[in-house]
């Protein structure tokens, strides 16, 4: 939801370049946002990556963040200063976001509603980076139960807890499972 109402406001309110210093979406290469982020940040350029805490992680080295908007993130930059190429040809980089070949400004106020729509989000709600909503399909990863698939029906706890709906013996069984042990099922 949150991606689709800030694809709306971009939609209506970005303006193409302008002078001066302003935020441009970055589009990256896949699992690349953290490394363009880091080489922005390395050449002076102000960058933010739209982060979503991530509840339960599979393991310790594993990063207790994911980006929220898969393969995007955004540079404050001034185009008359740096060339718009060497931001376009750096490694990771797919493009910055153009319409009619020149780059998107995203207003301030875009930037600020997702750090503050972010802030606001329970990770806890989310099952790989989205939301979790009653009836959607899920595998169970690990335990008893493992390999049988179920339907979310709601969050149980901040303890990482769910209920779910299972089949079995030809009728659905409620059963409370980790959120850690469910993936999504694609389709």
């Amino acid at each position: 939801m949150a991606r689709h109402a800030l694809r709306q406001y971009m939609d209506t309110h970005c303006t193409t370049w302008q002078t001066g210093e302003h935020w441009y979406a970055v589009h990256t290469k896949p699992r690349m946002e953290y490394m363009v982020r880091d080489l922005l940040l390395n050449r002076g350029i102000s960058a933010y990556l739209p982060l979503l805490a991530v509840a339960h992680r599979r393991s310790e080295r594993s990063r207790p963040d994911r980006p929220f908007l898969a393969r995007y993130l955004f540079a404050r930059m001034n185009l008359a200063r740096i060339s718009f190429s060497s931001i376009n040809w750096s490694p990771g980089v797919t493009r910055v976001v153009s319409f009619g070949g020149r780059p998107a400004v995203v207003p301030d106020e875009a930037v600020q509603w997702l750090r503050h729509r972010l802030a606001q989000i329970d990770p806890g709600d989310y099952l790989q980076g989205l939301p979790l909503r009653p009836g959607d399909r899920v595998r169970v990863s690990g335990g008893p139960l493992k390999d049988l698939e179920a339907l979310f029906e709601r969050r149980l706890s901040s303890r990482g807890r769910a209920q779910v709906f299972i089949e079995i013996l030809g009728r659905l069984t409620s059963c409370q499972i980790d959120l850690n042990s469910l993936e999504r099922v694609a389709g």
